[in-house]
């Protein structure tokens, strides 16, 4: 099974095409008590003070005003991610199920969007099938939102209304005709939903397919949905819930919850392990800040590995693209730029993993085990210099 870490969308990806520098500002959105909105409002006034005593202008600061309040409908505890350029365009306007550990506010050369996508990495595009004898909610997550099943509008998928979906609960000559009519009935029923299901997964990149309610739908939908979907997707089921009117959803939220933890940590692991095997073979990874930025200025890496650490203050020297980036400022200049300028170095991090099509795994504690909190699997290794004389030939 290919480790899937996470690719950043595409969205961000678009946001590197702007020249910069940037506004972001990542708070807490949370509106859970009587005070939530004047609270909102004083977090985002002391932010935009941070803005603009930084350099951020008037037109960059109420592009942002008119984003502030645009998370409301998301409820519960969240966090609010807003990204403006120097021309006051609006780039970014996320929620994140979790407020940041961390508040900020930073104008600077690029945005500064690790402790989001940090955030944002918890969950993992999924679908949730809740099955009866006559059809199915279909519940589809792209990923961006935590495992919260959408109760206002999901897909629903129902039998035709001539076919009976009923057994009697009898076994006589006279009713196995009927009941194989039903058992036919409810095949066909699952096919439908597994190709609606499919469809949903090529759409969003699913790796994972959840099914509950009745356990005969259940069964019949796990087998349909398994004939028609990827290998590397994961599809489990729970017997928790039920699609009449008023089931609590709650508990399949929980098992699709322990799902993604099962998912996530399975990737991290395979991540990891051929990090540390290549490190130590010296080919295919490697670990520490200089070697991971000379792979990225080489545009070798795959994945990236790193741990957010909201306090860091560790800094590069950055040039117009992606790639050109280094620890030392005169290195960078050995590269052709003219006048590089210094920014964080995980946004610069981000910015390189976005131009170069690699992807991010973000890891909890990668300090324990990685030089820098920081490593990359490559796509080919560095070439070794020859250890053997030059031929007098």
């Amino acid at each position: 099974m290919r480790c899937q870490p996470v690719s950043l969308p595409a969205e961000i990806r678009q946001l590197y095409k702007h020249p910069g520098p940037f506004a972001t500002v990542y708070f807490d959105g949370s509106r859970t008590t009587e005070q939530g909105q004047h609270e909102v409002e004083l977090r985002w006034r002391r932010l935009r003070s941070e803005l603009q005593r930084a350099g951020a202008e008037e037109t960059v600061l109420t592009a942002m005003d008119g984003a502030v309040n645009s998370d409301v409908s998301a409820g519960g505890r969240h966090g609010h991610l807003v990204v403006a350029d120097a021309d006051g365009v609006l780039l970014l306007d996320e929620t994140t199920d979790e407020p940041p550990l961390r508040e900020y506010a930073a104008w600077s050369r690029l945005p500064h969007l690790m402790p989001f996508l940090a955030r944002r990495s918890e969950v993992v595009p999924h679908v949730v099938v809740l099955a009866d004898r006559a059809g199915a909610n279909i519940y589809v997550n792209t990923g961006n939102s935590e495992a919260k099943l959408n109760r206002e509008r999901p897909e629903s998928l129902s039998g035709p209304d001539q076919q009976p979906i009923h057994k009697t609960g009898r076994d006589t000559w006279s009713e196995r005709h009927f009941q194989n009519r039903v058992d036919n009935s409810w095949a066909e029923n699952a096919a439908d939903v597994a190709e609606s299901v499919s469809q949903h997964v090529k759409e969003v990149a699913a790796q994972l397919v959840l099914v509950a309610g009745d356990v005969r739908a259940r069964t019949l939908v796990l087998e349909a949905v398994a004939e028609r979907v990827p290998p590397a997707v994961e599809i489990t089921e729970t017997a928790a819930g039920g699609r009449a009117d008023g089931a609590a959803l709650e508990p399949i939220e929980q098992a699709v919850h322990d799902a993604i933890l099962r998912i996530r940590w399975r990737h991290r692991r395979a991540v990891l392990e051929r990090l540390r095997q290549g490190v130590g073979r010296g080919d295919y990874a490697v670990a520490g800040i200089e070697p991971v930025l000379q792979a990225l200025r080489n545009g070798q890496v795959e994945t990236l590995v790193i741990s957010d650490d909201p306090s860091s203050t560790e800094r590069a020297w950055i040039g117009n693209e992606p790639l050109q980036l280094a620890r030392d400022r005169e290195q960078l200049s050995q590269y052709g730029v003219s006048e590089p300028v210094s920014d964080r170095l995980d946004a610069a991090l981000v910015r390189a993993v976005a131009g170069s099509a690699a992807d991010l795994l973000i890891t909890p504690n990668a300090h324990a085990y990685l030089d820098g909190g920081i490593g990359a699997t490559l796509r080919y290794p560095t070439p070794q210099a020859s250890t053997e004389p030059a031929s007098t030939q």
